[in-house]
């Protein structure tokens, strides 16, 4: 097998130039798949709605904020509301107040894909029910 640094006409490696979408959102929650281990296994995706979102909310907010960190993306204003198993019934009315205005929420789990097992799952049901749009993006 041929190593691609054997062939002398060979491209080298570059930076990819990529940027983060500022687009408004559909108004509906987000579930936002976070990456598990690797901080660039995250989907461009994703990173638009995080740039984008009027809400932001998260399991653990300083899971997020790092992530954020890492890649870019500005807070601009925007607080991140602590959502877990603790407060979930505390803090999803403002959630459900957001979605019911009229805003997007983007809501991130710990690591992965808010599942069944996640306090997401009550909130997406909850959104659900009052007639909101559920988005669910891929990890």
């Amino acid at each position: 097998m041929t190593d691609r640094h054997d062939r002398p006409d060979a491209e080298p490696p570059r930076r990819l130039t990529a940027h983060v979408e500022a687009a408004r959102l559909e108004p509906g929650l987000y579930l936002v798949a976070t990456p598990i281990g690797a901080a660039r296994d995250i989907t461009l995706r994703a990173l638009d709605v995080l740039n984008s979102a009027d809400q932001l909310a998260a399991e653990d907010t300083r899971v997020l904020r790092h992530l954020m960190d890492i890649h870019g993306i500005p807070l601009r204003g925007r607080r991140i509301l602590a959502y877990h198993d603790h407060n979930g019934d505390r803090a999803r009315p403002a959630l459900l107040a957001a979605l019911a205005e009229g805003g997007s929420v983007a809501y991130c789990s710990d690591a992965g894909t808010p599942l069944v097992a996640d306090p997401g799952y009550r909130l997406a049901l909850d959104a659900v029910s009052a007639g909101a749009r559920v988005h669910a993006l891929p990890g």
